[in-house]
């Protein structure tokens, strides 16, 4: 099959969705792989490890997608990019159709076969091509919200790295998925005191015993939210709250009782979904903005502040599904 991996347009976006390695696997499996210019650079793999495993570089998207039956990328196709796709090729990449109309009338109308990370789920229900992302998100989301709680950057001045004889800092975590342990775990191992808040009763019992002492969980039914909320020096949401909804888990008014100079890290950037006040999303050169003195964050590719280590660990889940659909085919749509 011939595979094509284009270079991500999304502005800040420097992960590729396979590193050299796997490139080299399916060469020796016989696929034909062409990879744009300075897909990988960003990302710490240069042209040069991608042809000493066998791919072909080549300059233009349109040039590379033009012969590709198969397109590898990691964000879903900007609008910049419709015009690459051809009729009737395979995308493999994370879609988040449902919030995308554009692209969604794009796949249709050149029926494009289009498989999204996010929606490959196992028989247990895992989705191991989110998991990875998932987790890195949310230890990111602890060490990029952070550095809002320093004084020069508008913060209470409270550090996460506990210090001896000192009160921990509090950390509230909403979800207990990948992403709110991946949060729970950073922010515990520094040293904070983490209260994870989940909606699961199994799940709840089958984390309990993996997680450190300064880790507790409560169940949001049982245990009131807030009082935890207005206490805390930061609040990771990983929770997945529809857009737009009528209801939170925290609302405006709670937002007006939290500490002035705390931090609301929303990995899930719902706009207005678990977090009544979070209703724009931002990017890495402009991450925050204040509602009643609180800082919040709702910068969506956290993953892509660490690209090497996020490429390393996508291209690990994504090469056994890309090399199944190279083997063996897609059907066109």
């Amino acid at each position: 099959m011939n595979i094509a991996v284009l270079k991500e347009s999304k502005p800040e976006e420097y992960r590729v969705p396979v590193i050299p390695e796997g490139i080299r696997q399916l060469v020796e499996k016989g696929h034909l792989v062409m990879v744009q210019r300075d897909a990988g650079t960003r990302a710490g793999y240069p042209d040069d490890a991608y042809e000493q495993a066998g791919a072909q570089i080549m300059e233009d998207a349109s040039e590379i997608a033009s012969s590709a039956q198969l397109i590898v990328k990691v964000k879903e196709p900007i609008e910049n990019e419709f015009r690459v796709f051809q009729e009737g090729q395979a995308l493999f990449c994370y879609l988040h159709s449902e919030t995308r109309p554009a692209l969604v009338d794009m796949l249709l109308e050149k029926r494009i076969s289009a498989i999204a990370f996010e929606n490959i789920r196992l028989s247990d229900g895992r989705l191991p091509l989110l998991a990875p992302m998932s987790i890195i998100a949310g230890q990111q989301a602890v060490l990029q919200g952070m550095q809002f709680l320093w004084n020069h950057k508008d913060g209470i001045g409270k550090s996460i790295v506990s210090y001896p004889g000192l009160e921990p800092a509090q950390v509230v975590v909403l979800g207990a998925g990948q992403a709110g342990l991946g949060a729970a775990r950073v922010a515990a191992s520094l040293g904070a005191q983490v209260t994870l808040f989940e909606i699961d009763r199994e799940r709840i019992r089958s984390i309990m015993p993996t997680l450190p002492a300064n880790i507790r969980v409560f169940h949001n039914e049982v245990v009131s939210l807030a009082p935890y909320v207005y206490q805390a020096d930061m609040v990771i949401n990983t929770a997945t709250i529809p857009p737009q909804n009528d209801w939170h888990l925290i609302d405006r008014e709670m937002i007006s009782k939290m500490k002035k100079g705390s931090v609301i890290a929303d990995v899930t950037a719902n706009l207005k979904g678990a977090i009544e006040t979070i209703d724009r999303y931002t990017s890495h050169d402009d991450p925050v903005w204040e509602v009643d003195g609180v800082i919040h964050y709702a910068v969506t590719n956290i993953p892509g502040t660490v690209a090497n280590t996020a490429s390393q660990a996508l291209s690990l889940e994504v090469l056994p599904y890309l090399t199944e659909l190279a083997d063996h085919g897609i059907t066109p749509a």
